[in-house]
């Protein structure tokens, strides 16, 4: 039986860790209206700047859940987070457009290894009756540290400006690595062992099954909205809402408490749920897209925010559904292989998402447009969902037979 050394306080370390990436990549979408000021940037410049970030967070999923399995969580955790945090703190540092673009892709690079390495170390220290309800905790954090980002940040930015508080912040990553390393000291881990042949067939049979690739597509169109929602709120409140950065940062950090407690409720649900965990993603990806649309026929701030709020709540379903799939259904050997695939698709949309929707304000001098493009993704997401075979859970064994370890479904 597993033994989980510590399995608490390292699913706390790991939270907490979640917690700071957001923070840390947070600032930059509180900062973006003065630092376009700065540097004579205009909407389209500094979408293709939050783009550029999910273009090194993007590549770096598959690979970060590789080097997981291979060399194990823990290191590829500590490397992540220290790499991180330095551009962090270099992001303060820039003189330019084409130095901002690169230090945000090496920023994205860092942060991108972090999420399957997460997942992986949930596999490692955690029975896996326990995955589940400890891999939906974990990822509450996502929403959570959107919330807490604008708390932390907003006085900050007052305080220091944008460019020092780039470095304060990334000091928290060095802190978080030195407390990482050492509650996670003498930690037995365990892995799954599998021969070569069989960890090479493993991996075809992920890229063959046709499953994973419709949950890769599914996240990729609801992520269009999370991430357009995350990366441009902020600026859509000061600019056509006219409210102040403090204003703007407390505002914002509404919906992201909404999906946090969304986040904890939903993955409960669907862990008790099961294989019709699918029919409840659909609807709840209807409403999403539902809610987005309201917020371009809203009168005012409160009804726009109450719009938002309600629309994150229902896609935190989503997230749940597509972050504990691969506990439920990969064997131990690969979950961080299979995750950073199926969060490749998700992490994608963050490409594409924040500088469409720079294209769109600019041209059409209104944000309704970019709104509407997130409520169609929104529906394509909820198209795609009902294409998604039920799914059975599979047992965790030692990997024999690689086609065993991938995704199974019944219609």
């Amino acid at each position: 039986m597993k033994k989980e050394p510590n399995s608490k306080l390292i699913l706390t370390a790991l939270f907490a860790a979640w917690i700071v990436s957001y923070i840390d990549r947070g600032v930059i979408t509180l900062a973006l209206s003065q630092m376009g000021k700065d540097m004579s940037l205009d909407a389209s410049a500094l979408g293709i700047v939050l783009s550029s970030f999910f273009v090194g967070y993007a590549l770096m999923q598959i690979p970060g859940g590789w080097l997981a399995d291979k060399f194990g969580s823990r290191k590829v955790i500590v490397v992540a987070i220290l790499f991180w945090s330095l551009f962090t703190g270099l992001s303060g540092a820039v003189w330019s457009l084409a130095s901002l673009l690169v230090i945000r892709f090496l920023f994205g690079i860092g942060e991108g290894a972090y999420p399957s390495a997460s997942t992986k170390a949930i596999s490692d220290y955690f029975a896996k009756e326990k995955r589940t309800k400890a891999q939906t905790t974990m990822m509450s954090s996502n929403a959570l540290g959107g919330a807490i980002a604008p708390i932390i940040c907003t006085p900050l930015l007052l305080w220091l400006g944008w460019r020092h508080t780039f470095l304060a912040i990334s000091l928290l990553g060095v802190v978080l690595v030195i407390w990482f390393l050492y509650i996670t000291r003498g930690s037995s881990a365990q892995h799954s062992t599998a021969s070569p042949k069989a960890e090479k067939g493993v991996y075809k049979e992920l890229l063959r099954n046709t499953t994973l690739w419709r949950v890769m597509a599914l996240f990729f169109f609801a992520n269009i909205a999370s991430w357009g929602l995350s990366s441009w709120m902020p600026t859509y409140l000061i600019e056509a809402q006219g409210i102040d950065l403090k204003a703007a940062g407390l505002v914002s950090a509404i919906p992201a408490v909404i999906a946090a407690l969304g986040m904890l409720i939903s993955g409960r649900i669907i862990d008790r749920i099961g294989a019709k965990a699918k029919y409840v993603v659909t609807g709840c990806l209807f409403m999403y897209a539902l809610f987005l649309f309201l917020v371009t026929r809203a009168g005012g701030l409160a009804e726009i925010m109450l719009c938002m709020s309600i629309a994150m709540a229902f896609g935190s379903f989503t997230l749940s559904f597509v972050f504990t799939l691969p506990h439920r259904l990969m064997k131990q050997r690969v979950v961080g292989t299979a995750f950073g695939m199926i969060n490749f698709g998700g992490q994608a949309a963050g490409i594409l998402s924040p500088a469409i929707m720079g294209f769109l304000i600019s041209s059409t001098n209104s944000y309704n447009s970019a709104f509407l493009f997130l409520t169609a993704s929104c529906l394509v997401a909820a198209i795609i969902s009902l294409t998604i075979p039920k799914l059975n859970k599979q047992p965790d064994e030692p990997i024999t037979d690689p086609s065993a370890v991938v995704l199974t479904a019944r219609h």
